[in-house]
């Protein structure tokens, strides 16, 4: 019975060895948990500093993006006062233009002079051909030449 005694004895000091062992080792029951505690309590921390960054952030994009926007707005309006002027000046200022049906007669003008000025300039060329062409005495007889425009002339026969 001393030697059963013995082993119990044995053995529960082994246990209490490896209980004492692995409390020092991983800081037991208590200390897991302040580890837990502590690890939670520096999370929420930085979850709220990080929180505050972003909102941060966003209040400053909010206020840049609210001067741009009144930027915009200011530009645009300005714009609108200024169309605003510019028709109330025209319809000042009106008189000042060529009104449509003064445009046309006088393009009818400019047409007919630019019209009448590339026939003067096609007779000359004309003219200036057959100089040079008949020039040589060794050429054979001038042809009549007849402008595109003008009425067909008979031939002589």
């Amino acid at each position: 019975m001393n030697d059963t005694l013995a082993y119990i004895a044995v053995a529960f000091s082994g246990v209490t060895l490896l209980v004492m062992t692995g409390e020092k080792l991983f800081g037991g029951g208590n200390a897991l948990a302040a580890k837990f505690h502590l690890l939670e309590k520096d999370t929420t921390a930085a979850l709220a500093q990080l929180r505050s960054d972003l909102n941060d952030k966003i209040d400053e994009y909010e206020k840049v993006a609210t001067v741009g926007f009144d930027a915009t707005r200011a530009n645009i309006h300005a714009m609108q006062l200024g169309l605003l002027e510019f028709r109330a000046k025209m319809a000042e200022d009106l008189h000042a233009y060529i009104r449509k049906d003064d445009y046309n007669a006088g393009i009818t003008d400019v047409k007919r002079d630019v019209q009448s000025g590339f026939s003067r300039v096609d007779e000359r060329l004309s003219q200036l051909q057959d100089l040079v062409m008949y020039a040589s005495p060794d050429s054979p007889n001038r042809p009549q030449l007849q402008h595109p425009k003008a009425p067909m002339q008979p031939k002589p026969r």
